[in-house]
């Protein structure tokens, strides 16, 4: 017992240990925030190979400028079918069945939620945790863009909290996390591209006018789990319901079809293939982040466990080996 205190209780894992067990109370206290600052890590990592790429051509902060507004305005594409056609097929909802939209709008009004709603000050409680989420997604644009420009700078502020003969080894460890966490981002492509693709594919075949706009939404949305995808359905249900049930039954197929090859095949290869994480591990962290933190803990779930098996392996896994040789 005592050899194995002997081999674990270095500094530098004592350290590590100390920063992971604030992390994790952080997690708890301040959820939101500890996340927050995550998510900028993860997308701060996917930029920097790009950044990297760019800087050999112009200044760091020429590079990352370019880079983080073509990232915004990515973002800002991305969205924008859905706001289009959302908009669009409600609105011809409303002019084809005025009669359905006044029933509906009836109902919602007189619902015993939407009146404990009102009483209880759900309209302000829902103005302020859209002002807060706007407020955490500013931050995150700003944090996001300083990471990239100072990651050199950041690294070294961090790297000091660490012994000087242990601080090439930990430099070398941010590294593997950075490529890790930026394959994430890369698998997450690719498994929200093949639902939109199938979807696409699904309702060319059927006829669809939107089938385009229609497979980018879906890919748009996967992104969430749960809420997204079925939102994503909902939108396509709602611009096919007048081709006819035929088509409207034929499109949830297609839909649910693309929801399980993402769930059983596309998603477990890439990240297995790209993290280099058994499917096994990535399904445990994300039961345990959905059931903790909620959707964007899902949403990150894999770029956790890929963040966790790096710094398990590379400093505990590793030295125990060498050491017992």
């Amino acid at each position: 017992m005592d050899k194995v205190f002997q081999k674990i209780g270095n500094s530098q894992n004592l350290i590590f240990l100390l920063g992971i067990a604030v992390y994790i109370v952080c997690l708890f206290t301040i959820t939101d925030i500890a996340l927050m600052l995550f998510a900028t890590y993860v997308v701060a990592c996917a930029l920097n190979p790009v950044v990297d790429k760019l800087e050999k051509k112009c200044s760091r902060g020429a590079a990352a400028a370019i880079v983080f507004g073509g990232f915004i305005a990515g973002l800002l594409l991305m969205f924008l079918p859905i706001i289009i056609i959302g908009g669009h097929e409600l609105a011809n909802l409303a002019a084809q069945y005025p009669q359905y939209v006044d029933k509906i709008k009836d109902f919602v009004m007189h619902s015993p939620v939407v009146q404990e709603f009102a009483n209880s000050g759900g309209l302000l409680a829902s103005i302020s945790g859209i002002s807060k989420g706007g407020i955490y997604l500013f931050v995150a644009l700003i944090f996001t863009y300083f990471l990239i420009v100072d990651r050199d700078k950041i690294l070294g502020a961090v790297l000091r909290f660490f012994p000087s003969n242990s601080r090439d080894r930990m430099k070398e460890i941010f590294v593997i996390s950075e490529e890790k966490l930026s394959r994430f981002v890369s698998g997450q492509f690719i498994a929200s591209a093949s639902v939109g693709l199938i979807v696409l594919i699904g309702l060319l075949i059927l006829g669809v006018d939107s089938a385009v706009i229609l497979g980018c939404v879906s890919a748009v949305l996967d992104i969430v789990p749960i809420v997204g995808p079925a939102l994503a359905l909902v939108v396509c249900l709602a611009v096919t319901y007048k081709l006819g049930w035929t088509v409207v039954i034929l499109t949830a197929v297609i839909f649910l079809f693309a929801q399980f090859a993402e769930n059983n095949f596309v998603k477990p290869y890439v990240f297995g293939k790209f993290m280099d994480l058994h499917p096994i591990v990535i399904y445990i962290f994300l039961f345990v982040c959905a059931k903790y933190f909620g959707v964007i803990g899902a949403i990150f779930a894999p770029a956790i466990a890929a963040d966790a098996c790096v710094f398990i392996e590379e400093l505990y896994l590793k030295n125990m080996d060498e050491k017992s040789e």
